[in-house]
């Protein structure tokens, strides 16, 4: 199959759309995370509530990933976006409803749950749509560089969503999650305008069912789900941390130095993914069998930071393990299945980090309740774990 030319205009949307989604990711960490106390939600329901709209995409990426082998990757991708603006809106709107004071704590859980659970109904799509699309026009020479694009679009968002958040927040604490609703609606218009829907390289009729556990795919899955759990255990106390372990105070400098940490996550992440893995052919196995111990090292180090400027340099860390792990894994999955089966490995690789998101707030909050260091020193442990079982894993090599 001919494929299309590697940076073309389709490609850029596709990535604008991602930024997007990914921008909305980190404006609700930045956002909600110090807000959360304000409208009288304790660190376990604010855990909860990170982790409840997961429960529902587990099961909508893979749904909408396969129904992308049908229905096409574009159709897939705006609905996802289009959806996406309106369940953030709603979510936004909830929370002014709290710091209005117009609910009791229990009855404004309650709200903030559901819209939780709507909201992960709805964007199911995006990131396995995506994923399907880099599979469709890419070959095995190329993969990893098409999805080192897939996540770099994710370290783009990670870096405007600081900007966004610190940058508009002064207008009114909310706001900046209406910006990331509205932004969604412009990406959903450009995708319709703009995205060409890839020639796919089996036939739509012809269609797999792709398991879970299946071994070829087996491992990857796992991987992501323990670094999404590590990531999102680590993330949604990191304010909290920040307050309590490094004596920052007031809710604007909290918001600040939260949205400098993961700007310097993203930085080293869009760094490496737009540069060098552009730049230098490597292979998957190369790539997994690195990652997950520079990940391991650089939570291992943020307990016994003693400054703001030590945390942003182990998040800096964080930042180069994820550079690799997300084409690392994505290429090496589906490499290892058939063209028909594109569309469910994708969705499976979108639900997979999703599964480990679910419980990864909760611990992250119940271990913060012991001992502020614990969950990030929980997380170094399963990442050096892992990276150790990828020692044994047989990798797709190019």
């Amino acid at each position: 199959m001919a494929k299309q030319s590697w940076i073309s205009l389709d490609k850029v949307i596709l990535i604008i759309g991602l930024i997007i989604y990914g921008t909305g990711f980190s404006l609700l960490y930045i956002i909600f995370a110090p807000l959360s106390r304000s409208i009288g939600l304790s660190t376990n329901q604010f855990g909860i509530l990170i982790a409840i709209s997961n429960v529902s995409l587990v099961f909508s990426s893979y749904f909408w990933g396969k129904k992308s082998q049908s229905m096409g990757r574009k159709p897939v991708f705006i609905i996802g976006l289009f959806s996406y603006a309106i369940a953030y809106a709603l979510f936004a709107f909830g929370i002014q409803i709290g710091l209005w004071g117009l609910l009791a704590s229990w009855q404004l859980f309650s709200l903030l749950f559901i819209i939780r659970l709507l909201y992960g109904s709805l964007i199911g799509g995006i990131q396995p749509a995506a994923t399907a699309y880099i599979s469709d026009t890419t070959d095995e020479t190329t993969r990893i560089k098409g999805m080192a694009l897939i996540g770099m679009a994710s370290g783009i968002g990670t870096i405007i969503g600081p900007i966004v958040g610190g940058g508009l927040a002064f207008i009114h604490p909310i706001f900046p999650l209406y910006f990331g609703a509205g932004i969604a609606v412009l990406g959903g218009i450009l995708s319709m305008k703009f995205l060409i829907e890839p020639k796919q390289q089996t036939p739509v009729s012809k269609t797999g069912n792709l398991k879970f556990y299946d071994k070829r795919i087996m491992p990857y899955l796992v991987g992501w789900a323990l670094v999404f759990l590590v990531f999102t255990a680590t993330q949604v106390i990191a304010a909290f941390f920040i307050e309590d372990r490094l004596g920052v105070a007031t809710q604007s400098n909290i918001i600040k130095a939260t949205s400098i940490s993961l700007l310097s996550m993203a930085l080293t992440t869009t760094l490496m993914q737009a540069v060098v893995l552009q730049i230098i052919d490597v292979s998957p196995k190369t790539l997994l069998r690195l990652c997950f111990f520079i990940f391991g090292s650089a939570l291992f180090a943020i307990p016994m930071v003693t400054s703001l400027a030590y945390f942003y340099l182990a998040f800096a860390g964080i930042g180069i393990a994820f550079s690799m792990v997300t084409p690392g894994l994505n290429a090496a999955a589906t490499m290892s299945v058939e063209p028909h089966e594109q569309g469910e490995v994708a969705g499976l690789l979108s639900a997979a980090p999703v599964v480990g998101m679910i419980f990864g707030p909760a611990i992250g909050a119940l271990l913060y309740t012991t001992n502020p260091s614990y969950p990030f020193l929980f997380g170094s442990v399963v990442a050096i774990v892992l990276g150790i079982y990828f020692q044994f894993v047989k990798i797709p090599n190019i």
